[in-house]
């Protein structure tokens, strides 16, 4: 006979780089006593990103009945940044997001990279990291993960559908320096959360996030569904491409951009999403679509220096059986 969940205490503990050294996180920690996967939640890998630090925070401070495994919750991952509620670090301006793996004896950030990549990440059977979009860009609500055909990135494409969100962006490979991008060397399913109006506390977003996690809580077989509910949703939409917005389509010119577009139109390759105009309202560039599918990164800060990426524009993924395959529209919130 299956054995009963428990309801464990939540433990907390410092892990830091060295005893003597301030460069660490605080981790919350759900363990079950039973043999079964160990799922890792962190939020704030950019400091200014509050609605994943939020979301993790309740994450870890929800009482789960824990059927088997452990489940550990990192809230706040680059401290330095969320004390000056910024992207990046205020020591050595790293971006935690692009410095793994890591070095110890290198940056500040560097030397938190190597701490969450190879004593967290490494520790673990499955990933969550919990972004937002930032302040000057917006991107929808979705779950994105690694889809390069791989056992480890099969598993991640399976708990992102289950995950309960309207939109799934698969990638077929990953940019260099993320926490996904750890996982992916050492066979690890991750998945990445995103959301838009960076640095605005939304509790809608919130609790899409936290029951994500629960579902992929479920996925693993870490708790049980609540009694009755019906089976998670398929996502309306995926899409499947280039997830690295370093390298999303740039402006020409310097100046204030107006877009034409919404998140998630549809568009078709060199149709127009915006232009740059100068402070008279003279127009210094129009931008284009690079390519046909959906707006899936659009510029919110008008003010654009040259070179600064304002568009992405991703493909709908073919469906698989059981995958609805009927018009998106686009919608603010995941439908629940």
């Amino acid at each position: 006979m299956p054995e009963k969940p428990t309801t464990p205490e939540w433990s907390t503990r410092r892990l830091s780089v060295s005893p003597i050294s301030e460069i660490g996180v605080t981790v919350h920690e759900l363990d079950s006593g039973r043999p079964g996967p160990h799922l890792l939640v962190l939020g704030g890998v950019h400091g200014d990103e509050v609605g994943g630090i939020v979301a993790a925070g309740r994450v870890a401070s929800t009482a789960w009945p824990l059927r088997r495994g452990r489940l550990s919750v990192v809230p706040i991952t680059h401290e330095a940044a969320y004390e000056a509620d910024s992207r990046t670090s205020p020591h050595d301006g790293g971006n935690l997001a692009r410095s793994f793996p890591g070095a110890l004896g290198g940056t500040a950030t560097d030397e938190l990279a190597w701490l969450v990549g190879h004593r967290l990440i490494a520790a673990a059977d499955a990933l969550i990291d919990l972004h937002t979009s930032n302040a000057a860009t917006d991107m929808p609500l979705f779950v994105g993960c690694l889809d390069d055909g791989s056992p480890a990135a099969a598993e991640a494409v399976r708990l992102a559908r289950g995950f309960g969100l309207d939109l799934v962006w698969t990638h077929p490979s990953l940019g260099p320096g993320r926490t996904l991008s750890v996982a992916q060397e050492r066979g690890i399913p991750a998945l990445y959360v995103e959301s838009p109006v960076g640095g605005v506390l939304d509790p809608g977003y919130v609790e899409a996030y936290v029951d994500g996690v629960r579902s992929v809580l479920e996925g693993l077989g870490l708790v049980d569904p609540p009694p009755g509910r019906p089976p998670r949703p398929e996502p309306r939409l995926w899409l499947h491409g280039n997830g690295d917005t370093d390298t999303f389509s740039s402006t020409g010119s310097a100046g204030l951009f107006e877009r034409c577009v919404s998140l998630l139109d549809p568009v078709r390759r060199g149709q127009p999403v915006g232009r740059v105009l100068d402070p008279l309202g003279t127009v210094l560039e129009a931008v284009v679509a690079p390519a046909s599918g959906y707006v899936t990164t659009l510029q919110r800060s008008a003010r654009v220096e040259r070179g600064q990426p304002v568009v992405a524009v991703t493909a709908r993924r073919p469906p698989e059986p059981g995958l609805p395959h009927e018009p998106f529209t686009s919608r603010t919130r995941s439908m629940r």
